[in-house]
């Protein structure tokens, strides 16, 4: 049976791996860290904790539950994704693994900086996927905005395909030994498309595209690179937390409905186990 690959370590993520591992799927997780439930203090309304129990617990206590099993946890930031001949290639910072089928648990984050014009001249110059869209820029001139790992990612694919390629760090300090452009930018300007990055210093240049790849790639930007379909900034799924796209499922805060613990436990027992009767169908 081929590799399931699910990205997050939540309780969505660790759910699916659960109940996945168990169908006997080999399971690989990867996370960088344990997502926005870390950011909580303490959780009093989850089924059996009678005096709450600290996020910083549950998140432990579920991914060493999923090591016992055989669960494999990558600690890496997944930059991107490609459909492959057998499946799909999760690329990370530091390796390439390949995937019969994808669980999407990665939060609701958003990396959009707040740039006047950006919602203006998405899809007419501003792109969220280098492999994607890089094509039609051949021979033309691009920005990449971000700082880190993402952006390198994104602009290392991009110079095999776009003759001039800068990237644009927002004033940010960058995590990479790349040439860079690190002034703040004040807006976006153009007629149909996008043509000016004005900067906070008054200072224009032109641009035929720009590339957001700001902060990590979170479930908006994955599911931009693979033609996910969204809907307010979620991952549409049917009720077996399916996507448009065979072999890969959403769960969690990626996707519609209250954004609770017990909710992401069940959205990941439903997409493990449907995950895993893929993967059968498939082998």
């Amino acid at each position: 049976m081929k590799n399931l690959i699910i990205i997050g370590q939540g309780p969505a993520g660790i759910s699916a791996a659960l109940y996945a591992v168990r169908g006997g799927a080999d399971v690989t997780v990867i996370a960088k860290d344990g997502g926005a439930l870390m950011k909580a203090d303490k959780i009093e309304n989850y089924y059996g904790f009678a005096g709450g129990v600290t996020a910083k617990k549950l998140v432990e206590d579920g991914v060493s539950q999923a090591k016992e099993l055989g669960v494999k946890f990558i600690n890496d930031e997944v930059c991107g994704i490609e459909f492959a001949a057998d499946g799909f290639e999760v690329k990370t910072t530091s390796a390439s693994l390949p995937a019969g089928a994808l669980i999407i648990a990665c939060g609701t984050s958003r990396n959009v900086p707040p740039i006047e014009g950006i919602d203006k001249f998405e899809g007419r110059g501003v792109s969220y996927c280098a492999i994607c869209d890089g094509f039609f820029f051949r021979g033309k001139k691009v920005a990449v905005i971000g700082s880190a790992a993402y952006a390198k990612s994104e602009y290392e694919v991009l110079k095999n395909i776009v003759e001039d390629v800068t990237i644009l760090t927002n004033g940010e300090k960058p995590q990479f030994d790349l040439p860079c452009d690190t002034r703040k930018i004040l807006r976006f300007e153009g007629e149909n498309a996008i043509d000016l990055v004005v900067f906070e210093d008054g200072a224009q240049e032109h641009y035929d595209g720009v590339f957001i790849a700001c902060g990590s790639a979170g479930a908006f930007e994955l599911s931009k690179k693979l033609g996910l379909e969204t809907k307010n900034n979620k991952i549409v799924t049917d009720e077996t937390r399916a996507t448009n796209v065979p072999g890969i499922f959403a769960a969690g805060d990626c996707i519609a409905g209250l954004q609770q613990v017990a909710k992401a436990v069940c959205d990941g027992m439903i997409a493990g186990t449907q995950a895993l009767k893929f993967l059968k169908a498939n082998s």
